[in-house]
């Protein structure tokens, strides 16, 4: 948390209330906007670092994720599904790997995937079986495996940013440290725990630093099916 000085009360409720995704937060977000007097007539705000915004409800996100799709503009970070010990619920195969009942969600989430479009995306996926599963099933190929998508303490940004080819989405199934430590590096200095096979989307252009477009957890998806993407996405 930030501690930011202003000149009047005025410019400290002027400041925007940040968004977060669990009910601790937005408790944390609401403290945000106390105004404290200190000495004579200073005034101090509390702000909380940006989190990342469901994609599902906004018509312009997703407008936007469509077109950065086609740009090749975009790096998704994917959970890996279910991991299978820390759930009472069969395995899919190893204990290492995810429960058996997670396969129908992680299917779905490859189509999901598939319907934007995959013809220019790179895939890569922890070598840790849980995350190899969750890519096998997700795409029907056995993908590329990188351990600095496991060993990923406070370089998680910086090595995606250097995977990431022009003109290529780039799917990236991941790890919750991960994708926190990504988060942090953007200035989240508090991001929460994604969900499993949630995907956390990266807009990167080249031309500007990179920018967290938002999350989609897995039952999300069928929210992208309630605006007509093709005709917002049109030329005028």
């Amino acid at each position: 948390m930030t501690v930011r000085r202003f000149a009047s009360p005025l410019l400290a409720l002027m400041m925007p209330l940040t968004l977060r995704r669990d009910c601790k937060n937005c408790l944390a977000s609401l403290a945000a906007i106390l105004v404290v007097a200190l000495g004579t007539g200073g005034y101090f705000f509390l702000t909380c670092p940006l989190a990342p915004l469901s994609i599902s409800a906004s018509a312009a996100r997703q407008a936007q994720l469509h077109e950065q799709w086609r740009n090749g503009n975009v790096t998704v970070l994917v959970r890996h599904a279910e991991r299978c010990d820390h759930s009472d619920a069969p395995c899919l195969s190893s204990a290492q790997g995810i429960t058996a009942r997670t396969l129908p969600i992680v299917r779905e989430l490859g189509r999901d995937f598939k319907g934007l479009g995959t013809s220019d995306v790179d895939i890569i996926s922890s070598p840790l079986i849980r995350a190899v599963q969750t890519a096998e099933n997700m795409f029907d190929e056995s993908p590329l495996r990188q351990a600095w998508l496991f060993d990923c303490k406070g370089t998680m940004l910086s090595q995606v940013l250097r995977h990431k080819l022009p003109h290529h989405n780039l799917i990236l199934v991941t790890h919750s440290e991960c994708i926190q430590d990504l988060q942090s590096s953007m200035g989240d200095s508090n991001p929460t725990t994604p969900t499993f096979a949630s995907s956390l989307f990266l807009i990167d252009d080249g031309k500007r630093a990179p920018t967290l477009l938002g999350y989609l957890d897995a039952d999300e998806w069928k929210e992208l099916d309630r605006f007509d993407m093709p005709a917002q996405l049109e030329d005028p």
